[in-house]
């Protein structure tokens, strides 16, 4: 059979190609725009001021680092939908809902917290004197905004579980469009709102996800959908609660690791000089907007599975896996390609504005980490889409094992050594980046094609060997 043949033989079987575009595009697309978000806010503070550009990526790391914990275990909440919907007990799926909407009370009550200490800490990690009052600005902003963007991590399972992403999609383009409005006013201070700079980015971004948060609490907890989803039942299920914990927490402790490990080479990297702080917030923020379609993808694969495996269909589940990787890759492969081969084009979106001379002097060092960075998301990619296949099926706490061990040992660990040590330069964090990547790709695939998975469940059911 021809390979035309056989992509269509693939379209239109149960978990073939078909089915998981339809799920995962717009999921890609939704955090992709969140992504572009990220993205045009860097953007814009990069016209604003160089030490806002600056403090934007090691104080946007450090507060997502401590969000993503919690961000972790509300986006579970998709794989406990997929489930329940795969299972037929729709009544369960608003229920869990509520729990995530209580989890994120306490998550945005921790954050606030956490915020009082971040005078102490970003004076203490050996930055730039200039940048370091806008990375606490940032960074305390933000962490005001932590209800809405955990809550929404969870709200939008309920609508990525059950295969049903338009609606995400829609919100994700009103938060988005909000946002770069938001941010055109607050940071330069137009159509007579008062010029706020760094922390007008972060007020933009907090108001833009709250409204997408009133959004799906609207459509969420309508009629048609209490009727069916029980979505107005507020109890609080303390057994409900216990059982989110136990598979979220390891999904959350993976979230903060993957994200940690990342967050303290930029701090790290930023003791260097300046130069090396420019071209690594450059590749990071490339690195996030590209890399968020295929979490996207990742999304969709532990709906997917989670879904099959409610039905007791886990060879489909499977299928459903080899459809993404498929899809994935095509991606992949096209967007390293254009990493490797048009780096100046990335380059000039930062290459304006305040720090453009900065940009300009750095920019053999971000062309030779793009390099590097195709190489990375070649493996990040099989590394976000084997996970997410363990994952939907209750699989956590391997990859929480797995992605700590790696991340301390393969990333923080040595980057500290070569860099505050041994005085090594910017490209030794990202090699160490790159080892940890691979090594975690490796370690998921084999536990994938171990199958233990199939006869994993987060809901309470009969497995029936197929």
């Amino acid at each position: 059979m021809s390979i035309l043949g056989k992509i269509k033989s693939r379209c239109n079987i149960e978990g073939g190609y078909k089915e998981f575009l339809i799920l995962a595009v717009p999921l890609a697309v939704s955090t992709g725009v969140n992504a572009i978000q990220l993205l045009t806010d860097r953007i814009f503070l990069s016209r604003y001021s160089q030490e806002a550009f600056s403090a934007s990526t090691p104080a946007g790391g450090a507060e997502w680092a401590i969000e993503c914990f919690f961000f972790g275990i509300l986006a579970y909440a998709n794989v406990f939908v997929a489930q329940y919907h795969g299972k037929k007990e729709y009544r369960s799926i608003g229920p869990v809902m509520w729990q995530s909407v209580y989890l994120a009370l306490v998550a945005a009550f921790i954050a606030l917290c956490i915020s009082f200490f971040a005078k102490p800490f970003f004076m203490n990690i050996g930055h730039p004197h200039n940048t370091v009052p806008q990375e606490i600005t940032f960074f305390k902003v933000l962490c005001y905004g932590a209800f809405p963007s955990t809550l929404n991590a969870a709200l939008a399972g309920f609508y990525s579980g059950r295969g049903k992403t338009k609606t995400m999609l829609m919100a994700s383009i009103c938060g988005v469009t909000l946002n770069i409005v938001l941010d055109y006013c607050l940071i330069f201070g137009n159509f007579g709102f008062h010029e706020m700079g760094i922390a007008g980015a972060a007020w933009a971004t907090n108001i833009s996800l709250s409204a997408v948060t009133i959004i799906y609490i609207l459509l969420i907890t309508s009629k048609k959908n209490s009727d069916i989803y029980n979505t107005r039942c507020m109890k609080i299920d303390f057994a409900l609660i216990k059982r989110f914990l136990r598979y979220g927490v390891p999904n959350g402790t993976e979230f903060f690791f993957d994200v940690a490990g990342f967050t303290i080479v930029t701090l790290i990297v930023g003791s260097i000089g300046a130069e090396e702080l420019a071209a690594n917030n450059v590749v990071s923020t490339v690195n996030h907007t590209i890399c968020m379609p295929v979490v996207g993808f990742g999304m969709a694969t532990s709906a997917m599975v989670g879904n099959y495996l409610g039905k007791n269909k886990a060879s489909i589940a499977q299928e459903s896996v080899k459809s993404s990787m498929h899809i994935t890759y095509t991606y992949v492969l096209l967007v390293a390609l254009a990493l490797i081969f048009f780096p100046d084009w990335l380059i000039s979106l930062f290459s304006r504005g305040t720090q453009a001379t900065l940009v300009e002097h750095a920019r053999p060092i971000i062309a030779n980490l793009f390099i590097i960075l195709a190489v990375y998301f070649v493996f990040d990619a099989a590394n976000i889409i084997f996970a997410s296949a363990i994952k939907g099926a209750g699989d956590t706490v391997f990859v929480m094992k797995r992605l700590l061990l790696f991340s301390l040992f393969l990333v923080i660990i040595p980057t500290y050594v070569g860099i505050m040590i041994f005085k090594r330069g910017v490209y030794t964090a990202w090699v160490c980046l790159l080892s940890s990547v691979i090594s975690l790709a490796i370690s998921f695939y084999f536990r994938y094609k171990s199958n233990k998975w199939k006869k994993m469940r987060v809901i309470e059911m009969n497995i029936v060997d197929e």
